[in-house]
């Protein structure tokens, strides 16, 4: 007895020489095999995220119904200015897809595609966000993007996803008459669950020093859509104020001054 003891021993002193000098890269090699849907057949493994997914609601409507926590009266202008706003063409302020918290899903559904250590959401206005589900960590110093850095990592069957690194001049809340630049420092969470089969709850925390005095906390709840196929939306395009929609010309005369000097050579 006291010989398998003693060997018993041993053993556990072996092990833990073992672990103790095993290399980082091994431990980093065991925890990416951890991880969900790193190769084709564990995809099966995730949840059903397929199709097409929409709101009730456009975003103009849910921050009336709640506002986020602005600073001072800043909210309250954005209101005014949009309540103001009597122009008919919605896309006079043309930019690209910006991500400041919302993902679209009113007229431009939402799409999940599923890859080996990434998910990459989707709309039909072209906003594209890629995020990385393969254990690697956030940027300290992130390259401002219009859709920021993205990781995430799967809790059971919800996706918890941290965004760093947004456009510092997109437009907050959206891209409305009177919205502001989201400023510097931004960080966006979101947990994503199906509620049941064709409800998608997204849970988003938007922290923003520069415009919000506290956290803009929501729950969106998009629903899966029966469509099967994309419905362009091409905002910047179709509403271009600098073109005709009559004859589709450039409306602003471009010819240059009689006295302009010539161009160097």
């Amino acid at each position: 007895m006291t010989r398998k003891c003693r060997h018993g021993v041993a053993q556990g002193i072996l092990c833990c020489v073992l672990l103790c000098f095993s290399s980082p890269q091994q431990a980093n090699a065991q925890a990416k095999q951890r991880l969900l849907g790193m190769s084709y057949p564990e995809l099966h493994e995730l949840p059903d995220w397929s199709g097409w997914w929409g709101l009730s609601d456009a975003l103009i409507v849910e921050l009336i119904r709640n506002p986020p926590p602005m600073k001072s009266d800043t909210f309250a202008k954005f209101r005014s200015a949009f309540s103001r706003d009597l122009d008919p063409d919605p896309g006079r302020y043309c930019r690209p897809s910006q991500f400041v918290g919302y993902s679209g899903g009113f007229t431009e559904s939402v799409e999940f595609l599923f890859t080996p250590g990434r998910v990459t959401l989707t709309n039909e206005a072209g906003l594209i966000r890629r995020i990385y589900t393969d254990g690697r960590a956030l940027p300290e110093h992130p390259d401002e993007t219009n859709t920021g850095t993205s990781v995430g990592r799967w809790e059971g069957r919800t996706l918890v996803v941290e965004t760093v690194g947004t456009n510092s001049k997109a437009k907050f809340p959206g891209r409305y008459a009177g919205a502001i630049p989201i400023g510097k420092n931004v960080r966006i969470t979101e947990r994503i669950s199906l509620k049941d089969q064709n409800t998608l709850e997204f849970d988003v925390v938007t922290v923003a020093p520069e415009v919000l005095t506290a956290p803009d906390r929501r729950k969106r709840v998009y629903v899966r859509l029966p469509k099967q196929g994309a419905t362009e939306v091409s905002f910047c395009v179709d509403f271009d104020r600098s073109i005709d929609p009559a004859t589709g010309k450039q409306r602003f005369d471009m010819t240059p001054p009689a006295d302009l000097a010539p161009p160097p050579h």
